[in-house]
């Protein structure tokens, strides 16, 4: 009975050995992995950050900022800088686009940053001086460092210390030398300093005075007719003549008038209306084409920025009396024949919701 039962042959199921599963993209090297992604527009990123633990790691590497430098696939990112009434400290956030080929279904919303899917810290401040660039950090604590590379080289290194601990500052490069203000107590030894990129030192600028030596984050510096004219969130502005070394308060500019460069043409956006500076005939005149944009309502603060050789717009509204919705639209461009600028707004959206009593302190575009 037992050699009978040992005889017996097992049904040809049994012996059929499972097919092993198909290999997957997570078991290749990292290093592989780290170059595709270098491939794949950033936009894409939130989204395979959630595919594994792997893909999380590696988009918010170093590494990949690195390879995507070599791969020269880097892309413009904007980012704005925000006070929130219920955080002690300034809060950034990352423009993020939807991917979508279809371009007027494209959507956008802020992205808090640091963040766990899109971006790993806040953005640097980055100035360039001939085939040298510098950035100063603009997270907490305060820094006194400034770090440098070259344009050809990925790898930052870090350069000769402000004389102040900084967060936040403002700067600006006016003939071959780096301006920095802010960022630092009004009461600061040196409320603004400025470094020469030929000789590698820093030197202290003059005092402003109490009434000048903003606060608050500074919005921007503008350079005009050799003058750093300082726009700020505070009830006046200011500008600085490098030649006679001097302060002068003047007046801020007319609220809800924003204006930027996009190609060679300066643009402004007020409410109700966008312009350009016509140079020939020293005019602003109405871009055509955005007469249904310009009856939507941007009653709010305008920011109006030069984003991927397009005018990204900000503005606000209230949603009800405790919240407002921070509203974003990008514009594409176009000079015709006549003197003529025609725009059109590729998407249009909300992008973020915030308290009423929040404030706008600052905007950066970056290459990363």
């Amino acid at each position: 009975m037992q050699a009978a039962t040992s005889g017996v042959v097992e049904p040809p199921w049994k012996k059929r050995k499972t097919n092993p599963s198909p290999p997957s993209f997570l078991s290749l090297p990292d290093v592989i992995i780290l170059h595709c992604l270098a491939r794949v527009s950033r936009s894409y990123y939130p989204k395979l950050s959630l595919v594994s633990k792997t893909f999380r790691s590696l988009i918010l590497s170093i590494e990949l900022s690195h390879a995507r430098f070599h791969h020269k696939t880097q892309e413009e990112l904007f980012s704005i800088c925000l006070h929130l009434p219920d955080r002690p400290l300034p809060s950034w956030f990352t423009l993020w686009i939807q991917p979508d080929d279809d371009i007027e279904k494209k959507k956008a919303t802020l992205v808090q940053v640091p963040s766990s899917s899109y971006a790993s810290q806040e953005p640097l401040l980055v100035r360039r001086v001939d085939s040298d660039i510098y950035a100063l950090r603009q997270r907490y604590p305060p820094s006194p460092v400034m770090l440098v590379r070259n344009k050809e080289n990925c790898l930052w290194r870090k350069g000769p210390n402000m004389d102040v601990s900084r967060v936040n500052p403002a700067a600006c490069v006016l003939d071959g030398k780096i301006y920095v203000l802010g960022g630092c107590k009004a009461a600061a030894k040196s409320w603004g300093e400025v470094f020469d990129t030929k000789t590698r030192t820093w030197e202290p600028l003059p005092d402003p005075g109490d009434e000048l030596r903003f606060s608050s984050v500074i919005r921007k510096i503008e350079i005009i007719g050799g003058k750093l004219y300082v726009t700020s969130n505070e009830e006046k502005d200011s500008v600085y003549d490098p030649k006679t070394r001097k302060w002068e308060a003047i007046e801020k500019i007319i609220d809800g008038d924003s204006r930027c460069m996009v190609g060679n043409i300066y643009y402004s956006c007020r409410r109700g209306c966008c312009m350009w500076y016509d140079t020939e005939c020293n005019e602003w005149k109405h871009v055509k084409g955005l007469s249904s944009f310009n009856k939507s309502c941007r009653r709010g603060w305008i920011e109006t920025v030069q984003y991927c050789g397009k005018l990204l717009i900000l503005w606000d509204k209230f949603v009800h009396y405790e919240e407002k919705t921070i509203c974003c639209a990008l514009i594409a461009l176009e000079k015709r024949r006549h003197g003529q600028v025609w725009g059109k707004v590729e998407w249009s959206n909300g992008v973020l919701t915030v308290p009423s009593s929040y404030g706008f302190l600052r905007s950066c575009v970056i290459r990363t």
